[in-house]
């Protein structure tokens, strides 16, 4: 862990001019700066994790130089190992506008909204009752979700 924080350091200072402790404060003070942040590590997570599952990557590069496809607007390419097709995928955070626009932080909604979209969830089963299925997801993984006993 002191390895990393040690070229944590060495970043802040060599490309902020500044110390850990004031480029931190920076952070907390720009929440803009924090979006943009929290997307490049969903993404770094999600590259990592579509890696170990046996994709290969590209990453589309933000600044594109020369003709860009007009139907390539994503974060990477992929495709399975030993097969000819690319996609294009777009990752987004999980706190993002759509958190706010649809209120997702409130249980109701966010089962309201999982419910009406579980055609495009890969883990439901289309042919069983999908309210359950997304109430034990919830439950396994957003424990913050579930109500506090009194």
């Amino acid at each position: 862990m002191t390895d990393v924080f040690e070229r944590l350091t060495r970043f802040v200072q060599q490309v902020f001019k500044t110390t850990v402790e004031i480029f931190l404060e920076a952070l907390k003070l720009s929440p803009n700066t924090q979006g943009y942040v929290l997307g490049s590590v969903t993404e770094l997570l999600l590259k990592k994790q579509l890696e170990e599952l046996g994709f290969e990557i590209k990453r589309i590069r933000e600044k594109w130089e020369g003709q860009k496809h007009p139907r390539h607007h994503g974060d990477f390419y992929f495709r399975k190992l030993d097969t000819p097709y690319w996609f294009v995928l777009e990752s987004k955070g999980v706190k993002s506008n759509s958190e706010k626009w649809h209120k997702l932080y409130n249980l109701e909604n966010l089962k309201k909204f999982l419910i009406t979209h579980s055609d495009k969830i890969p883990w439901v089963r289309q042919g069983n009752d999908v309210e359950p299925q997304i109430m034990t997801w919830i439950r396994n993984n957003l424990p913050i979700c579930q109500p506090q006993a009194a």
